[in-house]
């Protein structure tokens, strides 16, 4: 499925276009209170504004869907990028 991102919520989590909201399966972002929230936040908002994103659901939690995601062309996961950056 390919989505439209609207805007990034965390280092982890990012609502699309149609206002749903997905989560990065296998990251472990900082959470607000915690060290390193903003640069995740700012890390994945540079990776993916305004992209387009091929997203493949493996799950779901707490009403995001649980997503593995790519931008079209690139090999490189989003999940692994932001992984390295963490």
């Amino acid at each position: 499925m390919t989505i439209k991102v609207k805007k990034v919520i965390d280092g982890d989590t990012f609502q699309d276009s149609r206002n749903r909201f997905y989560r990065l399966a296998d990251v472990d972002a900082p959470e607000k209170s915690e060290r390193g929230y903003k640069s995740a936040k700012e890390n994945l908002k540079n990776m993916i504004t305004g992209e387009e994103l091929v997203v493949k659901q493996v799950g779901e939690s707490y009403n995001r869907k649980v997503v593995i995601v790519r931008i079209p062309g690139e090999k490189t996961t989003i999940n692994a990028k932001m992984n390295r950056k963490l």
